[in-house]
């Protein structure tokens, strides 16, 4: 066993609930490929966050369940230590920040990079929840999508909160790549990626996948039936991607209307990322929203186009060059895209939406909505009400030639 760092430990910074079960368990999370679930292993005490749908959901009700604590923080190598650590022969275990997919693809190739360094190291996740199918692309790692039994726990040398890496308590106002932050906190060298170009050909398949978790990044229905019956008319195997998950997808699709495209196939999403994921990796070349699937891309170098709005594309896409990238060039009276926004914010009186759409400076905005609104959310994406997100249909000429450019055949001699 390798030794003790002599920094000292410090809490998690998330909260961890401790648990007995009276009776076997088990669980998965419905869009998670089923071989990722757990079972309980009959020890005396289980840890899950207390975010977790896991607490939130199945442990508040089940009556063979005892809370024992829901203010349980584990102890882990403090951020200082990263880089001055070890961990050649090493167990760590990792707990996952949230299960946002580009977030979880960063730390994926993270993974990588450490592996190629500590190639004896042995690599574990905790909560990574809807994001497990994300971590299974790495080689021997563990995943504990949802809790850990204080068996396994006691297994690790290592607990590490990725959390601690810089720039993660701002997220939601300012985007950061998490492979970046991570390799330089770790002090690793980023793994090789391999050049993989679009090359264009006759029936090539190609990926439309418009929609991003948030109307912020969400493209416009007018510019996605527009690009599809380009790429139809073209003679190419079209799949336009949507997200059955999200409660706007069905008035999202209607306004398509991509049933009348051309060789355009329409699929209203995948049961699991897993099947995403093995999508991905299939396609000639696709073209994506801000979105998971725009990060998914880094795992195969899938070329494409990736067309962004309030976030900065050259932060997300980091030091990948397999999509070409097109960032909204909206400049207005509140804002100016990118403006660094993640999520719609609500203001005091209780209005949603962003500078642009509320026509308020950001110090006016308040926190995130404490509250869904469906009908808001389709308005949004159906009438593309964000100003940086509505401005990519003036840009929609230029946008049409960097797909033409990919994609046009070359010419015989």
């Amino acid at each position: 066993m390798p030794a003790k760092p002599h920094h000292k430990l410090h809490p998690a910074r998330k909260k961890f609930t401790r648990f007995a079960s009276k009776v076997p368990f088990q669980f998965g999370l419905p869009n998670v490929s089923p071989t990722l679930g757990q079972s309980s292993d009959g020890s005396p005490i289980y840890f899950t966050r207390t975010t977790s749908l896991l607490r939130q959901q199945a442990l508040a009700t089940a009556p063979s369940v005892q809370i024992k604590s829901d203010a349980f923080y584990p102890r882990v190598l403090p951020r200082a230590a990263w880089s001055e650590t070890d961990f050649a022969t090493s167990r760590v275990l990792f707990l996952i920040p949230d299960d946002a997919l580009g977030d979880c693809v960063g730390m994926v190739l993270f993974f990588r990079a450490f592996a190629q360094k500590y190639p004896d190291a042995k690599i574990a996740v905790l909560n990574s929840a809807s994001a497990s199918d994300i971590f299974a692309t790495v080689a021997d790692i563990e995943i504990f999508q949802l809790f850990i039994s204080s068996k396994q726990l006691a297994r690790f040398d290592h607990v590490i909160d990725l959390s601690e890496m810089e720039g993660w308590e701002t997220i939601a106002q300012m985007p950061v790549n998490p492979e970046e932050s991570l390799c330089t906190a770790f002090a690793l060298s980023p793994i090789t990626l391999p050049a993989r170009q679009p090359v264009a050909k006759p029936g090539m398949n190609i990926g439309i996948l418009p929609m991003a978790s948030s109307p912020l990044r969400t493209l416009p229905p007018a510019l996605v039936r527009d690009i599809a019956q380009m790429l139809g008319h073209a003679g190419h195997q079209i799949t336009l991607i949507l997200n059955a998950y999200q409660g706007v997808m069905r008035a999202y699709k209607d306004s398509i209307a991509a049933d009348e495209l051309e060789n355009v196939t329409v699929i209203d999403g995948f049961r699991t990322i897993g099947e995403l994921i093995g999508f991905m990796e299939k396609q000639d070349y696709v073209v994506l929203a801000d979105s998971g699937p725009a990060h998914i891309t880094k795992l195969f170098q899938t070329p494409g186009l990736g067309i962004y709005t309030s976030a900065a594309a050259n932060v997300l896409q980091g030091r990948h060059t397999n999509l070409r990238n097109w960032q909204s060039s909206y400049r207005g009276d509140f804002c100016a895209a990118p403006c660094g926004l993640a999520k719609l914010r609500a203001t005091s009186d209780g209005q949603i939406g962003c500078m642009g759409s509320l026509k308020v400076p950001f110090d006016q905005l308040g926190d995130l909505p404490t509250t869904s609104n469906k009908a808001l959310a389709e308005k949004m994406v159906v009438e593309s009400t964000v100003p940086c997100v509505s401005h990519l249909q003036s840009d929609q000429d230029s946008i049409f030639q960097m797909l033409d450019e990919d994609l046009k055949m070359p010419t015989t001699p």
